[in-house]
């Protein structure tokens, strides 16, 4: 039983021993694969560029991507031409942190690495020419504006923005141990109760931050401009103009004025007496902006006073005749 026991033991450990080199074999075939595929194939992203033959057999590789400007310089065939692979040995590469090289009698160096146009420069026997590098994407972090700050009063400030999203106000306390904040935004253009603050034309052109930090109708708002975008970046929503606020409709009930009372009372018919009582009528429709009662008052007394002398003089004709 125990020689049956030992001799399995012998025989597992056998094949194991045989079949260690087999799967060692098998997983580096698995694990090499991949880098195998990656050099046959196409240029993988990280080493593709420009080429541009900037000697015999040399060529340098222009990049200008997020790790920043680049230029590698590869070895290739004498009869290298455009289209043809530019996957040789790297001779030498210049970046932000290596600005110069020498390579097959060429000084190369990497021109405005930080500027928006960086440039590769070749010179060899007193004569330079220049290759730019192509031109970067601008990233989400390179189209924001600085910072534009404004001392609203009250002891509050403001940071104005611009991004493609559109116009941003962040206003803040001016004592650093306070933590108060309020944040106006393209869809969210209006502060709130507490403190006047709005952003004018939110999706136009040249939107304009507005505020009143001081209470009273007669205080005057303040207006600031946000800063533009940076060159090369553009409003990621349709840029449409604030139409201007409708004006109030004037009040229904219009009040009462010379002009008015004066067309009511043109507007009137006015019946003119006739005989005996037309200077009574007269100075009645002298006074037609009085009162009615104090006019036929005043107009009934006259007629009175004209009797009356009218019998006085009748009674003295008889006396004489």
């Amino acid at each position: 039983m125990r020689t049956a026991l030992r001799a399995s033991i012998a025989t597992a450990v056998l094949a194991g021993a045989l079949l260690a080199p087999i799967a060692g074999t098998a997983y580096a075939a698995t694990t090499t694969a991949p880098a195998a595929a990656a050099v046959a194939g196409t240029v993988p992203d990280r080493y593709a560029g420009t080429p541009v033959l900037i000697g015999t057999g040399v060529v340098a590789v222009l990049r200008n991507k997020s790790e920043g400007p680049e230029v590698w310089i590869r070895a290739v065939s004498d009869g290298w031409k455009p289209g043809d692979g530019y996957t040789g040995r790297v001779l030498a590469t210049l970046d932000v942190k290596h600005l110069t090289a020498s390579v097959n009698g060429l000084e190369l160096e990497l021109v405005g690495k930080d500027s928006p146009h960086p440039s590769l420069s070749v010179a060899k026997g007193g004569t330079t020419k220049s290759y730019p590098l192509p031109q970067a994407a601008a990233g989400p972090a390179d189209c924001v504006s600085k910072v534009k700050q404004v001392d609203l009063g009250a002891g509050l400030l403001v940071d104005l923005t611009m991004s493609p999203k559109g116009p941003k106000a962040h206003m803040h306390s001016a004592d650093p141990s306070s933590t108060w904040s309020q944040t106006l935004t393209r869809t969210n253009p209006k502060g709130s109760e507490a403190y006047f603050s709005r952003i004018n034309n939110p999706s136009g052109a040249k939107p304009v931050f507005e505020w009143k930090t001081q209470g009273g109708e007669n205080v005057p708002s303040g207006f600031e401009t946000f800063p533009a975008l940076p060159k090369g970046c553009t409003p990621e929503y349709p840029v449409t103009e604030e139409t201007p606020a409708p004006k109030p409709e004037p009040s229904a009930t219009k009040p009462v004025t010379a002009t008015n009372v004066s067309a009511q009372t043109t507007g009137q018919t006015t019946v003119v007496p006739q005989g005996s009582v037309a200077a009574g009528a007269e100075i009645a429709s002298a006074s037609e902006d009085t009162d009615n009662s104090i006019t036929l008052a005043a107009g009934a007394g006259l007629l009175s006073v004209f009797a009356a002398l009218g019998a006085t003089v009748l009674r003295r004709r008889r006396s004489h005749s």
